[in-house]
């Protein structure tokens, strides 16, 4: 037996006649009405709105409102842009996740997150079309944290990459420090005025890690003779950093960097246009590469990744979003409109002369970025050197018996790598 919405019943023949030219009619009104749409070469389909939340500043919310307008001019699919923290991000896809339904399509994470999220994200294997072009392009560590466990199952793609430099008060020091002796220079002349971003937060480590790198060490193993040699260094430089120091954050210790109460700090390129708009840089300040350690330069990588949530109601059309974000065409929109850094090549193309030298110290960074360990306890990790740090730092306790005990905790740690 046929289902009752498939039953086939006789139509008298001057109803049918009357039904057919009712149709006729029908087609006519529906062409008429779709062939402006076909004269401009768009695909016609249902209109789809997918839901997109990124850690937005409110002063970059508008030209990224125009990017996403333009894929939807290209497309037909409407982006509907939620600016909210990473940490509310994470909270959500949690929530949604666990109810096993959500609204979010896309999200863009922070790159310290994507280990601990890799169970709530769909795989973009058979989503994503740039996936091979992307990956010669990409610079390494900010290509392989794409990946968590499975190098073949893809989780995220960059959507915008950055790492810090230092900037400096070039009225007050000329030049910047390039390596270690000459950072304890710089300090013991302006002792007071040296930032460091000491709260108990993620920002600390961000801080700390590249002194550990330069020295040749690794932040799963405390207890070697590179993580002692930065410790000593940190400590010998402790004592000339701001009394504020114990409440810096990236925000904060720039306001500090403004009202000239520090002479240099550690901090991401989001710094830069908002010290332009003063007409603070370049004019007094100026940025430099992190100064380099025994075993060279180094810098932590940071910035957004994209994901779909597993819950997605559109994962295609979120994997066409995400496609069209890491285009050249959009990279160089984001390099333009908002002073992001690209993840393509072809982005930095987009970079004015000004921004060159505005941004200097950053691009000398290029090649030295450093990705955080990809484990799914990484936050326990950070966690144990941030309150490791302010034991030694500001407790003057042993840092032999401190790296000890951090070592421990450590390897009684889970990294996730065992099912």
């Amino acid at each position: 037996m046929r289902p009752a919405a498939f039953t086939f019943k006789a139509v008298p023949k001057g109803r049918k006649r009357l039904t057919l030219i009712r149709t006729a009619h029908l087609w006519q009104l529906l062409i008429a009405a779709l062939l402006p749409l076909l004269s401009c070469g768009r695909s016609v389909g249902p209109t789809t709105e997918i839901t997109f939340a990124a850690a937005l500043l409110p002063s970059e919310q508008a030209a990224y409102k125009s990017i996403l307008e333009e894929f939807t001019q290209q497309t037909g699919i409407q982006v509907r842009l939620i600016p909210q923290q990473y940490a509310q991000i994470r909270t959500t896809i949690e929530a949604e996740v666990r109810a096993g339904r959500g609204h979010l399509d896309v999200v863009e994470l922070d790159v310290y997150l994507l280990p601990v999220m890799h169970q709530q994200m769909l795989p973009l294997d058979t989503l994503i079309f740039r996936r091979q072009e992307l990956s010669r392009q990409v610079p390494n560590d900010a290509w392989e944290v794409c990946f968590f466990g499975d190098p073949e199952q893809l989780l995220y793609l960059p959507h915008r990459l950055n790492w810090q430099a230092m900037i400096y008060d070039a009225q007050v020091l000329g030049e910047p420090p390039a390596n270690w002796q000459d950072l304890l220079e710089v300090a013991e002349r302006h002792s007071g005025a040296i930032g460091f971003k000491a709260a108990r937060y993620e920002g600390l480590v961000c801080d700390l890690f590249p002194f550990l790198w330069q020295a040749g060490g690794n932040p799963q193993h405390p207890d070697s003779p590179a993580a002692r040699e930065t410790m000593d260094m940190i400590t010998a430089l402790a004592p000339h950093f701001n009394s504020a120091a114990r409440s810096y954050k990236e925000n904060s210790i720039l306001q500090a960097q403004e009202h000239q109460e520090i002479v240099l700090h550690f901090n991401w390129p989001f710094a830069v246009p908002l010290l332009r708009q003063k007409n603070l840089l370049p004019q007094r300040f100026r940025t430099a590469p992190l100064p380099r350690g025994p075993a060279g330069g180094a810098t932590i990588l940071g910035g957004g990744y994209l994901g779909i949530p597993a819950t997605a109601p559109h994962p295609e059309a979120a994997a066409r979003l995400m496609d069209y974000l890491t285009s050249p065409e959009a990279q160089k929109r984001m390099v333009s409109a908002m002073g992001w850094f690209p993840v393509r090549p072809e982005g930095w193309e987009a970079m004015t002369d000004q921004d060159r030298e505005d941004f200097a110290g950053f691009l000398d960074m290029r090649r030295e970025v450093r990705a955080r360990p990809s484990r799914i306890d990484y936050q326990e990790i950070s966690r144990i050197w941030q309150n490791g740090f302010h034991d030694m730092v500001f407790e003057d306790a042993d840092p032999e018996a401190v790296l000890a005990e951090m070592q421990k905790r450590i390897d009684e740690q889970d990294d996730g790598s065992q099912p």
